[in-house]
């Protein structure tokens, strides 16, 4: 099971690798 944290911080690594794909 995933702490929030480790939620928050694969969410904003999965933003930063998808923005130059926009």
């Amino acid at each position: 099971m995933k702490t929030p944290i480790n939620a928050l911080l694969e969410a904003s690594l999965l933003r930063d690798v998808a923005e130059p794909f926009h």
